[in-house]
């Protein structure tokens, strides 16, 4: 984005203090934060523990805490 275009769309911000902005999913991409899915939508990594099979299977929340206890 070039100086100018930013400053059009500062400005345009600052004559709007209502607007809201509606973006995809991809936007989290271009800001630097990881995909956690491929193109098919497939997890990357193991998918996320659910709730409900936390508390429902033992060995859900031995992989929870071992997973957990790697990233502390």
């Amino acid at each position: 984005m070039h100086d100018t275009d930013r400053f059009r769309l500062l400005d345009f911000i600052d004559d709007h203090p209502r607007l809201l902005v509606l973006t995809g999913a991809g936007i989290s991409v271009a800001a630097g934060i990881p995909e956690y899915r491929d193109r098919n939508g497939d997890w990357k990594r193991p998918a996320p523990v659910q709730f409900a099979d936390f508390v429902r299977k033992h060995g859900t929340r031995q992989r929870y805490w071992a997973r957990s206890l790697v990233g502390w």
